[in-house]
């Protein structure tokens, strides 16, 4: 009861950190496999690239020309763990160890959040995630920067 209280504070927490639309957040909630739009409305919401009316494309594209996605994936794709990991760890600044500072990559976003307990120990980083799993991470990663993550 205690861990389905905390997450719903977390959600709570998270969803009110930021202004989103809440039908955007409904279909991400909703969706068997996020894809990069998706993930790209959270963080560019964040920090503010985008505005909250803004489209899935819109945030893609804006984080494309930020640095944080690779040119070829596009808005509809399915995103995977260590994709997701690094658009976050970007977005929200949580720096990382001695291979992620010298390598920047998705691969290394991964090991990061996974060695630090954002991650379970149990994932991979190909694997692809819910929505709602999507939206924890993000909130996850969130709580982790504010709280220590990015110093």
């Amino acid at each position: 009861m205690k861990k389905l209280l905390l997450s719903f504070a977390a959600l709570l927490f998270g969803l009110s950190a930021f202004a989103q639309s809440s039908e955007q957040i409904s279909a991400i909630l909703k969706s068997e496999k996020a894809n990069c739009g998706q993930a790209s409305y959270l963080a560019a919401t964040y920090t503010n690239s985008i505005s909250d009316t803004d489209s899935e494309k819109a945030a893609c594209e804006a984080l494309k020309n930020a640095g944080y996605l690779p040119e070829g994936i596009s808005a509809d794709q399915e995103i995977n763990l260590a994709q997701l990991s690094y658009l976050f760890t970007k977005a929200l600044g949580i720096k990382g160890g001695l291979f992620y500072t010298l390598i920047p990559s998705p691969r290394y976003a991964y090991k990061e959040l996974k060695a630090r307990g954002v991650l379970p120990a149990e994932s991979d980083p190909s694997m692809k995630i819910s929505g709602r799993d999507c939206l924890d991470l993000f909130n996850s990663c969130l709580e982790f920067a504010e709280n220590k993550g990015a110093e």
